[in-house]
């Protein structure tokens, strides 16, 4: 494998967390286990600027948790520029726990909220369980957020997503146009999948360094997701949709040594033809899940100041939320 801006994030992964060097388990529980392993790494406290809260949002016959993250500056009652993210995890994995340090830069970086869904999980909840969780919560956040004291700006509403969750923002993406739903101003898709079951893709097929995230890693990943499900529901494999026009404008960031590099390429190419704007983005000798390394890597900061940018421009947050987060 050749040297890149992961090379220290992964050495140092690769030292402190059991089994780095094998296969994942295939046992959801000690997945999820390794995976919180892997992400407590890099965990920070909480920055002081940021007000972190969860609440159980009652849906018919559950409660779906978030967590929202607020700027103790914004002032109160004022609808603010909000991100909608929905985080990675194969479908099976991550929390609200694993997700909530590049959750709070995130905030610090675009000055928007942040308001993260924890939905129900595969193989306990089979599709299509988790993502009419992360539609429902959309919902919630044009509809009802009020009525909890969180005041969102719904002309100013972002959803974003990592790896699965990019999956499942292009999944609430066309959902929300198919059924009359929210207003989205812009989808954000973080080396997005697996959104496909095409496994025999450039990427898939030449980026199989990682025993743990590699094209059999995925094809487990969409097996254990699909479980009676048609593998041509575009819900499902969003990929597969027969329409990509009036979808949100879209910001897409792929690393170049994931394999699902891909996808999200493709995404992106579906969307410009269909009429929608859509921008891409290549982290060059990035691996998934680069902005865990932005501790460690130059190359991954870099990546991150793109995105963050490209996300104040869209939702005009106010520059006086914004913190700088890194000197190099």
């Amino acid at each position: 494998m050749r040297e890149h801006g992961m090379s220290e994030y992964k050495r140092i992964i690769n030292s402190q967390v059991r089994g780095r060097n094998a296969p994942r388990p295939t046992d959801p529980v000690e997945r999820r286990e390794l995976l919180q392993e892997m992400l407590e790494v890099f965990d920070e406290p909480v920055p002081d600027s940021l007000q972190v809260f969860d609440r159980f949002i009652p849906a018919p016959g559950r409660e779906i948790p978030i967590r929202v993250f607020r700027h103790k500056k914004a002032p109160k009652g004022v609808p603010q520029p909000t991100i909608y993210y929905i985080h990675g995890g194969g479908y099976m994995l991550g929390s609200l726990d694993t997700h909530t340090t590049p959750l709070c830069n995130l905030a610090l970086a675009t000055g928007a909220q942040v308001i993260c869904v924890h939905y129900r999980r595969v193989p306990e909840n089979p599709f299509p369980a988790g993502l009419e969780d992360c539609y429902f919560i959309l919902k919630w956040v044009h509809e009802e957020a009020k009525r909890y004291y969180i005041d969102v700006d719904t002309d100013r509403v972002a959803v974003a997503g990592e790896s699965c969750g990019g999956g499942l923002t292009a999944a609430v993406s066309l959902m929300a146009r198919d059924r009359n739903g929210p207003k989205i101003a812009l989808q954000v898709l973080l080396y997005p999948g697996p959104m496909n079951t095409d496994y025999e893709t450039d990427s898939y097929v030449r980026i199989n360094h990682d025993p743990q995230f590699n094209g059999k890693t995925l094809e487990f990943i969409m097996d254990s997701y699909l479980v009676g499900v048609s593998r041509t529901d575009p819900y499902a494999v969003p990929l597969q949709a027969k329409d990509f026009s009036r979808l949100p404008p879209a910001f897409i960031h792929v690393a170049d040594l994931d394999p699902l590099y891909d996808e999200g390429i493709l995404y992106g190419k579906k969307l410009e033809e269909a009429g929608v704007k859509a921008t891409v983005r290549v982290a060059h000798d990035l691996e998934h899940s680069f902005p865990r390394a932005v501790r460690v890597s130059p190359q991954a900061r870099a990546e991150c100041r793109v995105l963050y940018a490209a996300i104040r421009e869209s939702l005009k947050t106010d520059p006086d939320l914004v913190t700088e987060l890194w000197q190099d």
